[in-house]
């Protein structure tokens, strides 16, 4: 299934407990603002890269949800290959990316041009980065944003990657804009779905609002079902019981255009 298809989910308004009360759905889903932020990722990624000079192999750390959306990009234009130790998120991979559990799997002596770390923390080990010769160029996804607080920052380990590999050209991602605790995809899903609820609750004639809060994640990683994890962010990211109609869709795409994600080269 194309993880990036849109959703063909129409918005939907139904009368509510009386005639007076309508319950409003948004046309947009929670697949769609994990895409919107995924695809935020991946372009500031291929951007970057576009303004090098690259034409060699490409090597991605980590599937979910950066990694595949890059790669999945990537392959058009490269030859590239993902590790991840969860064999089952190559469901999420084109058909083109080439999937391995472990590096073992690979010649310690092929050279990739291009690593991308996006495994973020408890990550990739540093004894990784040494059992292949030095890219040219290595990118880090940085796992904190804007409201990350001491603890999380403490295990953030992207400068000690970026210090630890001889590339010629280092870099990092760093995605902010919302204060939020990380800047993973699913925690920027959720900080969109929070502040959204609290705009909308802020209009005039506003009951209540629900967003479609589930521990998506579990369903990937414990239960091991990426249909079904596709299936349950198909929903509509948010219902509203009101007593006029509000643009739930609008006030969802305003906390999304909060959403920065740029590459900064490093100088180590």
């Amino acid at each position: 299934m194309d993880y990036n298809q849109k959703s063909d989910f129409k918005p939907k308004f139904e009368q509510g407990i009386t005639p007076t009360v309508q319950t409003i759905f948004s046309q947009i889903t929670v697949k769609d603002i994990i895409n919107y932020i995924s695809s935020l990722k991946a372009q500031a990624i291929i951007s970057w890269m576009e303004k090098t000079d690259l034409s060699g192999k490409i090597l991605i750390f980590g599937t979910y949800i950066t990694g595949f959306k890059v790669a999945n990009l990537l392959v058009k234009n490269y030859q590239v290959t993902v590790v991840d130790i969860h064999p089952h998120l190559k469901y999420f991979l084109d058909e083109k990316v080439s999937f391995i559990k472990d590096i073992t799997e690979l010649d310690s002596a092929e050279t990739f041009e291009v690593i991308i770390d996006t495994t973020g923390i408890g990550g990739i080990d540093l004894s990784i980065l040494d059992f292949f010769n030095a890219p040219k160029v290595l990118l880090v996804e940085n796992p904190t944003s804007d409201g990350s607080d001491n603890l999380i920052k403490s295990f953030d380990e992207t400068l000690s990657r970026l210090k630890h590999s001889s590339a010629s050209r280092k870099g990092y991602l760093f995605t902010h804009g919302l204060n939020s605790k990380t800047s993973g995809t699913m925690t920027l899903t959720m900080e969109v779905l929070r502040r959204s609820m609290r705009d909308v609750l802020c209009k005039e004639g506003v009951l209540y609002a629900v967003p479609s809060l589930d521990f998506y994640e579990r369903i990937l990683f414990q239960e091991k079902n990426p249909e079904k994890y596709l299936k349950s962010i198909q929903r509509p990211a948010m219902v509203v019981s009101s007593l006029d109609r509000v643009d739930c869709d609008h006030i969802i795409r305003e906390n999304l255009e909060k959403i920065n994600s740029v590459l900064v080269e490093s100088k180590d």
